[in-house]
């Protein structure tokens, strides 16, 4: 309800991106179904994923990836190539929780948690200080799930600046979650498959 509530205030800007934007989200989307559908490795697949999102997202996001563990709890690393490694190797294995920053936040709640300033929300009691010693201000977490409805992990754009997403940053996630969502599945079934 809260993404719907976001996407309907922003239908205006939304207007001015169609034109411009359409064809370049388009394309990234065809280029990100394609990796949907080879038999990339899953780490690299959802690197070349969130790359397509930065250079298509003209406001200088760094998006990254989490998966939900085997065990639903611990959200492990996926992707997040821009952001800086120390950070990644803090947060990977992070618990799901009701204030665990905005990603283990939107799987404990099940939907979209949009920090719009890391260094003043209660969610990142826990991470501001690393958050903010990696100049990260703003984070937009939205769960990825599969086509049965199950969580996989999740999808995040951070910013250095604080602020909330755009129509156009919203028009992009809404298209990457689904995709995201459809190479994890495979890969965990092909996974579940050789193990058996």
């Amino acid at each position: 309800a809260m993404l719907g509530a976001v996407r309907s205030s922003l239908k205006a800007r939304a207007r001015q991106y169609e034109v411009r934007d359409a064809a370049a989200l388009s394309a990234a989307q065809n280029r990100i179904l394609e990796l949907a559908v080879q038999e990339a490795p899953l780490a690299s697949a959802l690197s070349a994923i969130v790359q397509e999102v930065e250079t298509l997202s003209n406001s200088g996001v760094l998006a990254s990836i989490l998966l939900l563990d085997e065990d639903g709890v611990h959200l492990r690393h996926g992707a997040g190539p821009s952001l800086p490694a120390a950070y990644n190797a803090a947060i990977d294995g992070i618990a799901v929780g009701p204030s665990v920053g905005c990603c283990g936040t939107a799987v404990h709640r099940k939907e979209p948690v949009f920090v719009a300033d890391i260094a003043t929300d209660p969610l990142w009691a826990d991470f501001r200080d690393l958050a903010l010693a990696h100049r990260l201000r703003a984070c937009w977490s939205v769960p990825i799930t599969s086509a049965k409805g199950d969580i996989l992990g999740t999808f995040a754009m951070y910013h250095h600046e604080p602020g909330m997403p755009s129509a156009a940053d919203l028009e992009i996630v809404d298209f990457v979650v689904r995709t995201a969502g459809i190479v994890i599945a495979r890969a965990r079934t092909e996974a579940n498959l050789r193990a058996s």
